[in-house]
């Protein structure tokens, strides 16, 4: 096998137990291929493969580094609100927030 074991995402040896068959192209966004084949699928573990969700794997590769980019600042944050410096938001915050903020669209109003 081409993958020797592998993950073909994060390149973690696999298990029976933590492999599952993943759609490269997920089957829920044909608009990016009208065309599925059956060369449509590679072996990755469990977790990436929950993470990956039904992004494409150019948009889950795009999001990981998002995150990456993104570490030192969120752990700053989560430190903050570890040592209570930073209040955890509510729910019910959020939700007035984003009522007041967003539109229709869900996109911030300028």
């Amino acid at each position: 096998m081409e993958q020797k074991g592998k993950c073909a995402i994060t390149g973690l040896p696999l298990n029976p137990q933590e492999v599952n068959a993943d759609h490269i192209i997920p089957l829920s966004r044909k608009e990016l291929s009208p065309s599925v084949e059956e060369d449509n699928i590679w072996l990755v573990h469990k977790k990436a493969n929950a993470m990956k969700g039904t992004m494409s794997y150019a948009e889950f590769v795009d999001m990981c580094k998002a995150v990456l980019e993104h570490y030192e600042e969120s752990n700053r944050l989560l430190n903050r609100i570890r040592n209570k410096r930073v209040k955890p938001i509510s729910k019910d915050v959020f939700d007035q927030w984003v009522e007041e903020n967003c539109g229709e669209d869900g996109k911030i109003r300028s």
